[in-house]
């Protein structure tokens, strides 16, 4: 009787991650923190009021100069995104409307916030799917388009998108994800 050893092969190590056009891409949860990206970005409205910090802080500025800039404050465009350092605004709802988001707007932001991180030479963001944190859009047709929008852009920049989602959808996504780029296996890059 001979002493064998057998071994099996694990799969382990990095995880496979998917990529499209050159963007390896990840689910992650929402309340990650702090989020290993350069660039998070948020969901908004043309008034820019769905993000705002609930905590009420004391400011040196007068009420009456306070109030008159927010009377006098424009609203954004949807489809438009808002920088502020690290922090995106992308405008997708309009809370002057039913539904307040629309699919042409959704589609946009996202093509503008791939042209700013290749501006602003952006290697990795984390992003929502947009119409679906405020809005009733279906999570499954905003990863389809932002899919589309990178697929269709020209990106040597930008190497890494998180996708955020709610801790609890995360499977979930990364199962549509896979789904929607036909499985696990990276694609060719756009073009080829």
């Amino acid at each position: 009787m001979t002493d064998t050893t057998r071994f099996t092969v694990l799969e382990g190590g990095r995880g496979k991650q998917p990529t499209v056009n050159t963007v390896s891409l990840a689910v992650v949860p929402d309340s990650l923190s702090p989020l290993p990206a350069e660039v998070r970005v948020f969901e908004e409205d043309t008034h820019l009021v769905l993000t705002v910090d609930p905590v009420i802080r004391y400011t040196e500025e007068h009420p009456i100069r306070l109030m008159t800039s927010v009377m006098e404050a424009k609203p954004r465009k949807p489809g438009s995104v808002v920088t502020n350092s690290g922090s995106w605004y992308a405008v997708v709802h309009d809370l002057d409307r039913e539904p307040t988001w629309r699919q042409a707007w959704i589609e946009k932001a996202y093509r503008e916030i791939l042209l700013l991180g290749e501006k602003k030479r952006i290697r990795k963001i984390g992003v929502p799917l947009l119409g679906s944190v405020h809005g009733n859009f279906s999570p499954d047709a905003s990863m389809k388009m932002l899919l589309q929008a990178i697929d269709a852009a020209i990106l040597k920049q930008l190497k890494n998108i998180l996708i955020l989602v709610p801790s609890r959808d995360c499977s979930a996504a990364g199962q549509i994800l896979q789904k929607l780029i036909k499985g696990p296996v990276q694609q060719p890059p756009h073009g080829q």
